[in-house]
Order: structure tokens, then sequence, then C-alpha cells
């Protein structure tokens, strides 16, 4: 059965670009570029692979290839457009794994298939259904607490593994078809249960890793809480040790600001009463928020950034709904990115702000910012162009969307506002009351 040839290419390459996308994207949980670089990308790629095609039939399926500079193009990390460049051969691969075993058990040799244009077709296809569950599954794993995370070094070896073991089960297939028909369905379902086991295995390894993963950061992000904490303490030591000196001396300070103000000899007492106000501030600058946890915290940054005004308001509960690991992520990341950008700005203000409505309890960064973060794809893009930048804010959003929390933020008039809701977060704490 014949189709049109510009049909007939149009639709194998639609096939091919579906299970390309599915193998770069979403399977890995990466993202394209917007629609406007998108949409002209795909469209410029199919003109051409219809005029080659047309032009040379027979290498119709070498000029299929022109998908692999597409989903290039496309990709919008470095991460997806490695996966890009490797892809096909896999794709092409696990097409021979899930073809192979329907020609098989119909007893469809290739020639017969290749004079189909519609067995053509379908046999491309069957790879998707395969490809649509290993996408389900990892949205299922994404979703749950500890998410699956796939690290960029461990890509190319899975890739290679299953490359391999694609072409020995080729090779397999075309062994078997030499067999006596009472041997062919087991080699057949043995073949089969070893590319699931395989596939199995992979999966294992990627999963492995990305436990190894989370409990590394985890473990740092605990590591650097007790930092935190102890940086916190230490200071607080200090200012009290300060202030204890401060209230020893300021008998003194009172009297020579007396003297100075009876001898008539106001610009000494102008300046030292400015110099006195520096000592107060620098003693009593802590903030008290109500939770221990919060104020290391803050505290981290405020030292961090001693030229920040920082104004808090509010009480946060001593207890959190939330884990030690995932309330250092929230507020970490929220407070750092606040302070980061406020110290670039004429103004350099972050205001803390804590309300609560019945059980319900809302948290606000607001910083002065020279402009506000770019967001594609709902995810926080770094403007930083050094390595290692880049996840934090991700990184929170994660950690909110596990928790069920909501957020949403503001930029207006220079200010950066970030709004984290918690819902019933009082409920267990005015149900004891």
């Amino acid at each position: 059965m014949e189709m049109n040839p510009v049909l007939f290419h149009l639709i194998a390459l639609g096939i091919e670009l579906v299970k390309m996308y599915l193998f770069c994207f979403p399977l890995f949980r990466q993202h394209t570029r917007p629609l406007k670089i998108t949409l002209p990308t795909i469209s410029a790629g199919t003109v051409i692979y219809i005029v080659l095609a047309m032009l040379n039939s027979e290498k119709a399926s070498l000029f299929r290839w022109i998908i692999v500079p597409i989903c290039f193009i496309i990709a919008d990390s470095k991460f997806s457009r490695m996966i890009s460049l490797l892809a096909y051969p896999v794709v092409s691969m696990l097409d021979m794994t899930a073809a192979l075993p329907v020609l098989f058990l119909f007893n469809i040799s290739t020639n017969e298939m290749s004079d189909n244009s519609v067995m053509k077709l379908f046999s491309n296809m069957i790879s998707i259904p395969f490809l649509l569950l290993l996408v389900m599954l990892v949205r299922v794993a994404a979703n749950k607490r500890r998410h699956l995370q796939i690290r960029g070094k461990l890509v190319v070896p899975v890739i290679l593994f299953l490359i391999t073991i694609g072409t020995l089960e080729t090779a397999a297939f075309s062994i078997a078809k030499t067999l006596p028909a009472n041997y062919r369905m087991t080699v057949l379902f043995s073949l089969l249960a070893a590319n699931m086991l395989s596939l199995v295995l992979c999966v294992w390894i990627l999963r492995s890793d990305s436990d190894n993963l989370l409990l590394t950061q985890e473990s740092q992000i605990m590591q650097k809480q007790m930092e935190m904490q102890k940086q916190h303490y230490t200071r607080l030591m200090e200012k009290s040790e300060e202030l204890r000196s401060f209230r020893h001396d300021i008998r003194n300070h009172i009297y020579c600001m007396r003297v100075l103000l009876d001898e008539g000899n106001l610009e000494e007492l102008k300046s030292y009463m400015d110099s006195m106000d520096v000592m107060v501030h620098s003693v009593g600058h802590s903030i008290k928020s109500g939770n221990k946890l919060l104020d290391a915290i803050i505290g981290e940054q405020m030292h961090k950034y001693p030229e920040v005004k920082v104004d808090f308001a509010g009480s946060y509960p001593e207890q959190s709904m939330l884990s030690d690991v995932d309330f250092c992520t929230i507020f970490f990341n929220a407070l750092s990115n606040a302070f980061e950008a406020a110290v670039q700005t004429e103004a350099k203000t972050v205001s803390l702000h804590v309300r609560t409505l019945e059980t319900h309890l809302l948290f606000s960064v607001s910083n002065s910012a020279a402009a506000a973060p770019q967001i594609r794809h709902n995810r926080f893009i770094s403007t930083k162009s050094e390595a290692g930048h880049g996840y934090g804010m991700s990184n929170m959003i994660d950690c909110l969307k596990r928790n069920q929390l909501q957020y949403d933020t503001e930029f207006l008039d220079g200010i950066y506002t970030l709004n984290i809701y918690f819902m019933n977060a009082l409920a267990p704490f005015t149900a004891k009351n």
C-alpha cells in the first residue's frame, strides 16, 4: 500500500519529531525555547527535509537526521542540547527493539515492510507508547518527595548501554529468524525479558544515583544550617557582651555629653551623639522572628551584607510544619536572593513581614531590585555567569511544590516581593490551645 510521497515524508518526520521531543524534553524534565523560536525552526526543518526527501527518496531516512539540529536549536539548556545530540541513535534502537518482536510474531519480513508505506509508519510508531510510559513514570517519581534528579555525567553511559543492548538484540532477532519455529518463541520472549531487565537496570542506576544525590544535598543543607546556627549564637554572645559593656559605660557617656552641653560645645556634642548612634545600632540590630532557625538565616544574611537595611514585622511560629531541610531550603534561598539583589541597588533595603489570618500564615520578602528576576517556563533564570548558580530558586520552588505551598511574586516601583502562603500552618498549634 503506497501513500502520497509528500504526505508519507511529512508523517514520517512528524513521528520522528514526536519521539525525539519525548526523549529530549519530558523524559529528562527539560524545556524547549519560546514558540517564536521553536515554531520557525521546526517549520524550516520540515521544509528542508521534504525537499531533500523528494529529490532523493532513497536517502529519505538519512535526511531525517535533520531532527537532531532541530532539537538542538529549540533546546533551552546545555543539558538538553547534549541529550539532543545523543538521542537519535537511542530512539532508532528503541524503534528496532519495539518493532522487531511485532514483525517476528506476525512473520513479516523487512522486505514486505519496506513495500508497504502504512506498515512502515506503524512500525515507527510502536516505540511512542514506551516513551510515553517512561515519561509518565518519571513524572510520578518527580512528584514524590524524593524526586528524581538525573545527572548529566550518567546520561552518556546509560545511553551507550541502551544502544549496545539494542544492537545485540537486533542481531539476536536476525539470528532467531533462522531457527526452527519451536525455538523462535522461546528466543523472542528471552530477548524481550532481557530488554526489560536492561531498562529496569538503567532506571535503578538513575534512581540510586538520584537518592544519593538528594542525601548529599540534604547533608550539605543540614551542615550549612548547623554552621549558620553556630555563627548566629556566637554573634548573639558577642552582641550580649557588647551590650553589657555598653550598659556599663552608659553613665560615663551621659556624663560626657552633659559636660559638652554645659560648656556649649554643640559641634563636639553632635559628633559624640553620632558615634553613640553607631554604637547603639551595632549592638542592637539582631532580629527576633520567633523562630530560632529563621533568626539564624536572617542573621547570616545580615552579617554577610551589613550595608543592607532590614525591616522585620510580625512573628513566625517557633515550631514549623516543614522539615528543617525544607525550611532551610525555602528561607535561605529566598533571603539570600533578596539580600544579593538589594545590595546592588542604591536603596539597599529588605523587608520581611509575617502575617497571620486564623490558621493561615503569609511570609513576604520584599527587596529593592534593579529589575525583576527572569522567569521562563515557570522557572527562575539566574543572571549570574559563574558556575554553580541558577539552582537556588529552582530548588526553592520545587520544595514549595512538594510541600503544597503556594507563592506569588510582584515587581513594582523597584521593589520585588515574594509571597509564600502557608495554608492551615497554624492549625495544629491552634488545636492544642
